[in-house]
Formats: structure tokens, C-alpha cells, sequence
């Protein structure tokens, strides 16, 4: 009997306790630590720190929790960048609690949108991520690539209008709206349609402000890049010739003029494979797709018996396990229990380039 009222007593303790630490914790942080915190994951995820700022303000005023200390959910969204309950991949208990998690899942959200351009979305100049103009549609696809957002249908109220108004009067960065002439009048603009940079335009990369560098040391190192552009980087280190044809693919007029002869090349090498017969020229490439391709480009087909022991081994394609052992054997990359892969991150100029020196010396 005593046994029982012990632990009777003791679960009621620990839930006690539990609710003290849980209402405790559903505090919402200053403003000063969430922009801290967002001015982390942006650095991290190369996204400008101001267009971060500028959602979370406008989908939360910086939010997590209400004021009774309840994660903050309105019309089925999440936190304080509002998630939406159709991303069910996500740790939806996370979303609700945790104000970091939240803000990367947000980032990661944008970062999808960005990435269509070319496939779903249009493409802005040369997508360069330091220019705030060149955001624009992957704003208008965080919120829904719906027709409410066409500037010439809801005109400032269209989301991505409103970032860019918060960018300019809350934090005051200008910034330039893409011209409503390039733009349907209504519905959405097709996802081949190519628009230059709208001027001025404004690179973040040359301000000191860390409200709005993406990287605050070697911001060129620190840029993802593209599958036409490691083409172009890695037949230059190899110092293959090139070859001019086109290439059957669907999207092969979304190939930049200039990366046409290296994506050619790369194929023609099988040293590139398309997607469903699809180049995607535009798209990021994750760190083992970079390794996949720089291992068939330098690399030999000899298998490896070495064990992979990343702390997230279990998260790297199959397709990519050969070449990442190789890698590794051949100490291109470090490996030990102790650190990560990040096998799903999108690779960086500044890692492609040192993974290629070291790659051509072995």
C-alpha cells in the first residue's frame, strides 16, 4: 500500500513539475533574442536575415506562444513563422514548442519556393540569394503559389508585396517590387518566364548591418551553387574539351547560354544524369549529389569496405554511400563518430571548391 502511494505521490510530482517547466517555457523570448535566433538560421541556410525578419513579423509578430502560454496556431498554423499542418513531415510537437526548429522549418519552406524558380516558379536575373529583388517570387510561394498573390489581383496586399513593405518601413531596407508589367493580370505567371533583376537592386552582401548579410565573412565561398555552375567549375579543374550539342531534355532552353557546352559535356561524360528527363539547370545541388557527380568526374568504381560513422550515416542516399566512402578514404572528407555529414544541406561554392583541389591531387 505504501509502495502505491509513493508512486502515486512521486507521478504526481513529476507531472507537477512538468507543467511548472512547460508553462515556464511557452515564455515567448525578447525580440532582441528572436532576432538573434533568426539572424543564426538565416547565416546558416544563406537566406538574407531581413526577409527572415520580415515573415516572422508579418505571420506572428514574433510569436511562438500566446499570451496564455499556448504554442501560437491560427487557421491551422504553426509558431511564429505560422507553418501549415500540410507539412505533416515535420515534428509537429517541435513546431509547436520549440521557436527554433520553427524558424528552420520556415526557412526551409522558403528555400523549396526558391528553388523552383525555373521548374515552378519564374526566375529573377541570375538568382543571385545576396539580392533581395531577386526573392520575390520564392515570397509569393511561401504563402501559397496561388493567384491572390498577383500584385495586379490584390495589389500591396499580395504577400510578397507585404514582405517587401515591411523590409522597406519596419527595418528599413529598400528594396524594389518586380514590375506589375511583367506580370500577368491575373492568375500566375508561367514558370519559363525569365525577368532581369528589378533596379536598383540591392545586394546584401556589401553591408556590414548582420540584419541583413546573408555571410558575414567570404560570402562568395558561402553562396550555394547550381548544377550549371559545378558543371562549369568542375571540367575546368579537369580540364576536359568540351563539346557542343544539345542535350535531350525537356528543359534544356532553361539552360544559361554560357553553361550549354558544359552541361553537354557533362552528359555526353556521364558524369551528370538528368531528372525524368529534366536537366534542372537552376537547381541547388544537396552535398552528396555534389559528391556523386565529383566522384564520377575524378573518381573510380573500385568498392570500399569502409563504415561510414557520421552521427547522421543513416541519413545518406544509397546512391551516394560509394562515393562518400571514397571520399573518405581518399581524406577528402574527415570523418569520425563525433561530427555530421549533413549529406541533405546544400552544398557551397567554398566546399565544392575545396573538395575539388584536394579531389584532382589524388
Amino acid at each position: 500500500m505504501l509502495k502505491k502511494v509513493l508512486t502515486v505521490a512521486i507521478t504526481f510530482t513529476l507531472i507537477l513539475n512538468y507543467q511548472v517547466v512547460a508553462s515556464y517555457g511557452a515564455q515567448n523570448p525578447s525580440y532582441e533574442e528572436v532576432e538573434s535566433i533568426i539572424e543564426e538560421v538565416a547565416e546558416e541556410k544563406n537566406i538574407p536575415a531581413v526577409i527572415l525578419k520580415a515573415i516572422a513579423w508579418k505571420e506572428s509578430n514574433y510569436r511562438q506562444f500566446d499570451k496564455n502560454g499556448d504554442p501560437f496556431v491560427s487557421y491551422g498554423n504553426t509558431g511564429i513563422m505560422q507553418i501549415n499542418k500540410v507539412h505533416t513531415h515535420l515534428d509537429q510537437d517541435k513546431l509547436r514548442n520549440d521557436i527554433r526548429y520553427n524558424i528552420e522549418a520556415g526557412a526551409d519552406i522558403l528555400l523549396n519556393s526558391w528553388n523552383s524558380a525555373g521548374r515552378n516558379l519564374p526566375t529573377i536575373g541570375d538568382m543571385n540569394n545576396n539580392v533581395l529583388e531577386n526573392w520575390y517570387f520564392a515570397l509569393w510561394g511561401y504563402n501559397g503559389w496561388l493567384s491572390k498573390n498577383n500584385p495586379n489581383v490584390s495589389g500591396n496586399n499580395a504577400y510578397q508585396e507585404k514582405i517587401f513593405n515591411l523590409i522597406r518601413n519596419k527595418y528599413n531596407q529598400p528594396v524594389t517590387s518586380v514590375s506589375k508589367d511583367l506580370i500577368p493580370s491575373s492568375g500566375l505567371p508561367d514558370s519559363s518566364l525569365t525577368i532581369n533583376t528589378p533596379e536598383p537592386y540591392h545586394d546584401i552582401s556589401s553591408n556590414s548591418d548582420t540584419n541583413y548579410t546573408v555571410n558575414r565573412s567570404d560570402n562568395k565561398r558561402s553562396v550555394f551553387i547550381t548544377r550549371e555552375e559545378i558543371s562549369k567549375i568542375i571540367l575546368e579543374a579537369i580540364e576536359v574539351k568540351l563539346v557542343s550539342k544539345e542535350v535531350d531534355a525537356k528543359d534544356w532552353n532553361k539552360v544559361s547560354s554560357w553553361a550549354k557546352d558544359y552541361i553537354a559535356t557533362m552528359y555526353s561524360e556521364g558524369i551528370m544524369v538528368g531528372y525524368g528527363n529534366n536537366i534542372r539547370p537552376k537547381d541547388f545541388l544537396t552535398r552528396e549529389e555534389a559528391l556523386l557527380i565529383l566522384h564520377r568526374a575524378v573518381g573510380n568504381n573500385e568498392e570500399s569496405d569502409i563504415e561510414l560513422t557520421y552521427l547522421d550515416a543513416d541519413e545518406i542516399s544509397s546512391w551516394s554511400v560509394d562515393s562518400i566512402k571514397y571520399f573518405v578514404e581518399s581524406e577528402v572528407l574527415s570523418m569520425n563518430d563525433q561530427e555530421n555529414l549533413h549529406p541533405k544541406k546544400f552544398v557551397t561554392r567554398g566546399e565544392i571548391s575545396e573538395w575539388i583541389v584536394k579531389a584532382i591531387d589524388i
